[in-house]
């Protein structure tokens, strides 16, 4: 009898080659190619095979600084003698050229044209936009960020090229208008028109960098906060009047997680107006994790009292309030701590406090705390062995140590050396480095801190940061 069985032998290679395997499953490759740096790297790896070139494209395709490259799938492109940054169609856009078009159109994810040394004529977009097939509906379907700037003196920056890019899936519009043009203000009204209308968006971060416009811009933006107001997270913007609409819009946002303002006309309003502005956002935005305040021309004597309704926050992890000469109270600081129980980072940039409070923050803050920016002076009577309750054990950084008095760096180095742990890096101005090196004898043994890779190793700082 013969048998009809047909025996297949495999050759899977040696145990190398199999090995090799692992780089044909898309999650690996696309892990891989997150460490390359430029876009010439993944477009040689797009040539590798099947499986690279898919992962590769889609990066390559991921964030465009302007539409060029994708237009340039519709047909010849070419510029005039005159005006080297703007492209136009030299042929016209035949039907084939549109399937091209839409497949990696739909790959684009991200705009920004920071670094933008090329676009299109506004007569390419009009072509583009009255010949598209009904199958796009959307030039870019799948974008999700916009990060813009728009300058009257740069080339290639025209805000309404981006009125038809945008589509409901945007998440993230951030936008910077550089200067007071006419122009500029006005295309921003239509831009800012067009994506407060646009359907079923769901805008998560809306972060905005006027300059000098935002006063005229104020309606517009509160137009698209109101529109967006159940899915906005993040909301940055520059604040020319604490007026009733800002506020009033600013309230209803009941999801905002994270909120970053620069008040530069706020000299035109009282304290009060700033603390009821305040006492309202800690009303109305209990979810409220981060915010970075700027007050750039303030009120006269202004203090944290009218910052103080901010402690009612209790899930605020980050805060950062950026105000030259800030009076602040050693209250202050319990008012804090006792307040903010989930603080991750304090930044507190221009404003002076003495050394020896850090008792008290070490007393009243919660374990959470990981950063600490604050300037700190020392007080003539400085007492070095100052109670310090207990270590911040989480604590990663302490910055912005600039103490201008040399002879108070012992008593410095006793505090600081029960205050924080080994692992806490410690950023001084240059000049505090040799200083604090210098400083040997007495108990607490300065040199030994800073050599912490050669001795005090087990009870030192482990790094310092300049």
């Amino acid at each position: 009898m013969y048998s009809t069985g047909i025996i297949k032998t495999v050759w899977r290679g040696p145990p190398a080659f199999r090995s090799l395997e692992a780089l044909k499953v898309p999650e690996i490759v696309n892990m891989v190619m997150s460490f390359l740096e430029s876009d010439g790297d993944l477009f040689n790896s797009s040539l590798v095979c099947k499986t690279w070139s898919h992962v590769a494209l889609n990066k390559l395709w991921r964030s465009l600084t302007s539409v060029v490259p994708l237009f340039m799938l519709l047909g010849e492109m070419g510029m005039h003698d005159w005006d080297r940054s703007s492209l136009f169609f030299t042929d016209a856009i035949l039907a084939a050229d549109w399937t091209q078009f839409e497949h990696y159109s739909r790959k684009v994810r991200r705009i920004a044209n920071e670094h933008c040394t090329q676009d299109v004529e506004p007569g390419a977009l009009i072509l583009v936009i009255n010949n598209r097939p009904s199958s796009i509906p959307y030039i870019l379907p799948r974008l999700t960020e916009i990060e813009w700037i728009e300058d009257p003196h740069r080339p290639n920056s025209r805000l309404l090229h981006l009125v038809p890019l945008m589509s409901p899936t945007l998440t993230t519009f951030d936008l910077t208008i550089d200067g007071e043009d006419s122009r500029s203000v006005t295309d921003a009204r239509v831009v800012l028109r067009h994506l407060a209308l646009l359907p079923v968006l769901k805008l998560q971060h809306f972060r905005t960098n006027w300059l000098d416009s935002s006063k005229w811009l104020t309606a517009a933006v509160c137009k698209v906060l109101r529109c967006q107001s159940e899915s906005l997270q993040s909301f940055a913007y520059q604040v020319f009047d604490l007026d009733e609409p800002l506020v009033r819009s600013v309230s209803q946002l009941p999801n905002l997680v994270d909120l970053q303002l620069k008040f530069s006309g706020i000299g035109h309003h009282t304290n009060e107006e700033f603390h009821d502005f305040n006492e309202t956002l800690a009303a109305h935005c209990p979810g409220l994790q981060e915010i970075r305040f700027c007050v750039t021309f303030g009120p006269r004597d202004f203090g944290f009292y009218y910052f103080r309704p901010l402690t009612k926050l209790e899930g605020l992890k980050k805060i950062c309030l950026e105000c030259p000469d800030m009076e602040l109270l050693e209250k202050d600081f319990v008012l804090m701590g006792e307040g903010w129980r989930s603080l991750v980072s304090l930044e507190l940039p221009q404003s002076w406090i003495p050394l020896s409070w850090f008792a008290t923050i070490a007393e009243h803050f919660p374990p959470t705390l990981e950063e600490i920016d604050v300037e700190i002076t020392v007080e003539e009577d400085l007492d070095s062995e100052c109670a310090i309750p207990k270590p911040f054990t989480d604590l990663q950084r302490i910055s912005c140590l600039r103490i201008a008095k040399p002879q108070a760096l012992p008593g410095i180095g006793a505090i600081m050396k029960r205050l924080v742990t080994p692992k806490t890096t410690v950023e001084c101005a240059m000049w505090m480095v040799q200083l604090f090196q210098d400083v040997t004898g007495n108990s607490v043994r300065w040199k030994g801190v800073w050599e912490a890779e050669r001795n005090l190793r087990s009870s030192s700082l482990e790094s310092i940061s300049v």
